[in-house]
């Protein structure tokens, strides 16, 4: 172990009220209580503050009389683990006890045993990452730093809390996910031994739950949304580490699997993979365009294998993406989007649809999907050459879009002037399927003629469809 400095905080971390009054009482029953983690270190980084982690000696029973006897609510999250939950006013804090932890073989997350301690000395070497390792006394304005993570901080290193890296990131595999995390968020880079100990262990993030692994992912696609660092210094280099550390390969066996594998120079400068990991990076910081750019080209080496080409990736893809994101239980809208940006990525690829194709596809699809089909298609261009350019269908696109809306066109049947039951009585049809035939024909005609729009042109049109099928 190394030594446990405590030392004079060099700012003042102006803590609110409700956490010195916590602070306070916890003082008066002889404890001193800790923020520890992320607000810490983002305090002497100069980043906005993230959630409020507390920390001391006290054990969970002893916290919880403590709040209800000053009338502070309390939940219950985990007592086995030392941790509480601390309502004060409209401010949360969760209170987990000092502790050493140890884990089951594999790489499962929760630890199978825990035992409290009376110091964060011993707390700080069971934490992951020397960086969340610090922690700050509330009353005194003093850090006690026993793992160096203020050092590690001014290196701008990720670097595990023990001299054996293979300690921590071997009892929870989810750690290395994270560390690829904190590395693309902080713009840090990874002590050497760390990540090559991350080689070692990705094997386990096999035995971590698809909801952890979803929600560390999507983390890594939203990075440059965190602290505002570039997403070609961020995103890009998150998938960069997934894929460097192996953990690729056990969470995402589909874009493995695109490792390596060549393309078309005339289009794409760079191989399956990169191209990929390069569009997500290009693309706005919507979780759903990010996971539709992640997925877009993972069916092309299927596609290659089967054929000898490429042709038809974007259909083979809508498959392969509704498989990835279902087995990482994305809910259901998500999954449908993202899928659908990959069926249609390919859209009008040489951009020679004219303008009232256009219309009548993007009044089907509804603005925000064109406007996704624009974004992604913007995103894919860039991931092919590697430049933040101009690319001309989908400033095409948006254009057409915005020139459908002033001209208020509508962009779904809802937003036709009549209904089903109008249009039964102008055919003089009962229900079924023509009517919904009859409603779709409407809306892609409004779409290229939006002044049509009109109850008086719409029930004209509606019986003019009428006599064309008795003829």
């Amino acid at each position: 172990m190394r030594s446990a400095p405590c030392f004079a905080v060099v700012m003042n971390f102006a803590f609110e009220p409700e956490l010195i009054r916590l602070a306070e009482l916890f003082h008066g029953k002889g404890f001193l209580l800790c923020v520890v983690g992320g607000r810490v270190r983002n305090s002497l980084m100069g980043l906005p503050l993230s959630d409020t982690d507390v920390t001391s000696a006290m054990r969970p029973e002893e916290v919880i009389a403590l709040c209800r006897e000053n009338g502070f609510a309390v939940v219950p999250k985990g007592l086995d683990f030392g941790m509480v939950e601390v309502h004060i006013g409209d401010k949360t804090y969760e209170h987990t006890t000092f502790r050493a932890d140890t884990y089951a073989e594999g790489g499962a997350h929760r630890p199978k045993r825990v035992s409290f301690s009376d110091s964060p000395q011993e707390d700080a070497f069971r934490r992951d990452f020397t960086v969340n390792a610090m922690y700050a006394e509330v009353l005194t304005g003093n850090i006690v730093d026993p793992t160096g993570g203020a050092e590690d901080i001014g290196r701008r290193l990720i670097r595990t809390t023990s001299r054996d890296p293979r300690a921590i990131l071997g009892d929870d595999g989810l750690r290395i996910m994270r560390l690829c995390r904190f590395a693309a968020e902080l713009g840090f880079d990874i002590e050497e031994n760390t990540f090559e100990a991350a080689k070692e262990c990705a094997p386990l993030l096999a035995d971590i739950s698809a909801e952890r692994v979803r929600d560390e992912l999507v983390k890594i696609l939203m990075a440059d949304a965190k602290y505002g660092l570039p997403a070609q210094e961020s995103v890009l280099r998150g998938l960069h580490l997934l894929d460097e550390t192996g953990a690729l390969d056990v969470i995402l066996p589909e874009l493995a699997r695109c490792r390596g594998v060549e393309q078309s120079p005339k289009y794409h400068r760079f191989p399956v993979l990169e191209h990929i990991f390069r569009t997500t990076a290009m693309a706005k910081p919507d979780i759903t365009l990010r996971l539709g750019c992640l997925l877009h080209d993972a069916a092309k080496p299927e596609m290659l294998e089967k054929q000898g080409n490429m042709h038809g990736h974007d259909a083979a893809g809508e498959s392969i993406a509704r498989d990835v994101l279902r087995r990482l239980r994305f809910d259901n809208d998500t999954v449908d989007r993202a899928a659908w940006l990959v069926r249609n990525h390919m859209f009008d690829l040489d951009g020679r649809a004219k303008e009232p194709t256009l219309k009548r596809r993007f009044a089907g699809w509804g603005k925000e999907r064109a406007l996704a089909i624009a974004d992604i298609r913007e995103a894919d261009f860039r991931g092919s050459v590697g430049e933040d350019i101009e690319v001309g269908t989908a400033e095409r696109w948006r254009r057409v879009l915005r020139e459908m809306e002033e001209a208020g066109a509508p962009f779904g049947e809802s937003d036709l002037e009549c209904t089903g039951a109008d249009i039964m009585e102008w055919a003089g049809i009962g229900p079924g399927p023509r009517v919904g035939e009859i409603k779709a024909a409407l809306l892609m005609h409004c779409a290229a003629k939006p002044k049509d729009n009109e109850r008086g042109k719409l029930k004209r049109l509606v019986r003019d469809m009428a006599c064309e099928r008795k003829r």
